[in-house]
């Protein structure tokens, strides 16, 4: 089943990524009908327990592939729900089967996820003896107001439906920050004559309605039927106790030991087994998350980090040995030369080969400018050895186990993904270090010293710049996490957070 679902979110990104590129219709439709095929199959499998059988299936979509020949330019969006947020392709299946579907329906993905997930939807629909019609669409303008155009074909497919009486199914994960790109694909259809009571928005949770960021959007959103898929039930077998959005500080500090701040939307998933040994934490499904698992099962073999398990429905294992996280009272010698130690085995074993540093630069500029009222003057991030950064350096990522060793805890996750800063100079985590930790000058040079005897690189002349973009996106993404959750005391933590790197930057 893993190989299938594998197969189905690359056809997704394909057929996304054609679409967007505007490739010739009979490679749409090719690429269109492999997502299908591989979503229906998917379907059949999670119903019968088992897939169905590989021969007649792969000759299938291996026709269809040779039907697409496109060799122009495409853009490869991550699907972030697969990637990063554990949306389950096949829960919007879910949602479907408790809905009780019309017999006829037209659905509509908003393209990226949405491919896949639209795929699903029509896929399960048909299982259950619906006519069904998909199609994709990507809303475009600023996030918090997007616009919906449909093209021409589209237009006539919707107008026949509508007449037919179909249900209009709109497939996204979110809704994000604004609720824009649902709301503006719900009222699209509105506008070519759907009654809006024929229109189910299907999205990954339920939104604060207040929180939304889109003009005018809790009386919008009002206007429409909506269902979520929530956390996913597709867990493996030894997760028992939630952890995730912040949890794990109750779990894993005493009583008495203050917590670190957290973005808990953006968190992920996590859970303990019931024995409270083993930690589980998602790593992606698919192909997004072979690479995290590779990453973990590299640092387990060197040591550096917890005893890695292995991978299960989307979740990698880690064994939790006797010991616990450290604060920033545990600076010693020892814990900065084994954090040396650590970045410069980083460097070497996940060198990137490519780290492009501009946007990381521009993002510091502006945010500084915006914060302090002036611009920095020249400014660089130079990148002498491009690694995929571990980009968690603060004191309660790392763990002092009863035996005396140190070990890198959540190391693998954070370094490629949405936010920055990318793959890029390994003097972004020396600066984590300097950052987090707030080393006074003696410790900073005890460290980069360190850093080059196990590196034999002087990362001396260019960390600097680095400790000022590091704060300054950690201080933009305290903000950011501040004005998005509702708990008044994670708010605190969060600003409290934001007000120290400020005051970094200043000394800096």
């Amino acid at each position: 089943m893993d190989q299938l679902l594998n197969g189905l979110l690359l056809a997704g990104e394909l057929e996304c990524s054609l679409a967007d590129a505007g490739a010739p219709q009979s490679q749409n439709a090719a690429a269109c009908g492999l997502t299908d095929l591989l979503a229906a199959a998917a379907i059949h499998g999670d119903a019968e327990g088992r897939p169905q059988a590989v021969g007649p299936l792969a000759q299938s979509a291996l026709r269809l592939l040779q039907r697409i020949s496109y060799s122009g330019p495409v853009d490869i969006r991550i699907p972030e729900g697969f990637a990063y947020y554990a949306l389950h392709p096949l829960a919007y299946a879910d949602l479907i089967a408790r809905h009780k579907p019309k017999t006829r329906a037209f659905v509509v993905g908003i393209r990226s996820i949405g491919t896949t997930l639209s795929a699903v939807v029509a896929a399960q629909l048909q299982s259950l003896c619906s006519e069904v019609e998909r199609t994709t669409v990507r809303p475009t303008g600023h996030p918090y107001d997007r616009e919906c155009q449909w093209e021409t074909s589209q237009r006539q497919a919707i107008v026949r439906a509508c007449a037919s009486g179909a249900e209009f199914i709109v497939c996204d994960e979110g809704p994000g920050r604004s609720g824009s790109s649902l709301l503006s694909v719900a009222e699209a259809l509105q506008r070519e004559g759907v009654p809006a009571e024929r229109i189910l928005i299907l999205c990954s949770h339920q939104p604060d309605l207040n929180a939304l960021c889109a003009r005018d959007a809790k009386r919008r959103w009002g206007c429409y039927r909506a269902a979520a898929a929530q956390m996913t039930a597709r867990l493996p077998a030894k997760a028992e106790e939630y952890i995730g959005g912040g949890e794990w500080r109750n779990a894993l500090l005493g009583p008495d030991e203050p917590h670190p701040a957290v973005w808990p939307q953006m968190e992920r998933l996590k859970y303990l087994s019931r024995d409270r040994h083993e930690l589980l934490t998602f790593e992606g499904y698919g192909p997004y998350g072979a690479v995290v698992s590779a990453r973990n099962q590299c640092l387990s073999n060197a040591g550096l980090g917890a005893l890695y398990l292995g991978k299960e429905a989307g979740f990698g294992t880690h064994l939790l040995c006797d010991g616990g996280l450290l604060r920033k009272r545990d600076l010693s010698c020892e814990v900065l030369a084994r954090m040396a130690e650590y970045c410069a085995w980083r460097a070497r074993e996940f060198r990137a080969l490519d780290g492009d540093s501009a946007e990381l630069a521009r993002m510091t500029e502006s945010n500084f400018a915006r914060e302090f009222g002036r611009k920095i003057g020249s400014f660089d991030l130079p990148v002498e050895h491009a690694a995929i950064c571990d980009n968690r350096m603060a004191p309660h990522h790392w763990l002092l186990a009863q035996d005396g060793r140190v070990l890198k805890l959540d190391a693998a996750l954070h370094g490629d993904d949405h936010f920055f800063p990318g793959p890029c100079d390994v003097a972004w985590d020396l600066a984590g270090i300097m950052v987090e930790w707030e080393l006074a000058s003696a410790a900073r040079e005890f460290l980069l010293e360190k850093y080059r005897y196990f590196s034999g690189d002087n990362a001396a002349a260019r960390v600097e710049n680095y400790e000022l973009a590091y704060a300054m996106f950690r201080l933009a993404w305290s903000r950011m996490a501040a004005a998005s959750v509702a708990d008044m005391d994670e708010q605190r933590r969060l600003l409290a957070e934001a007000c120290r790197y400020r005051s970094f930057i200043r000394r800096l």
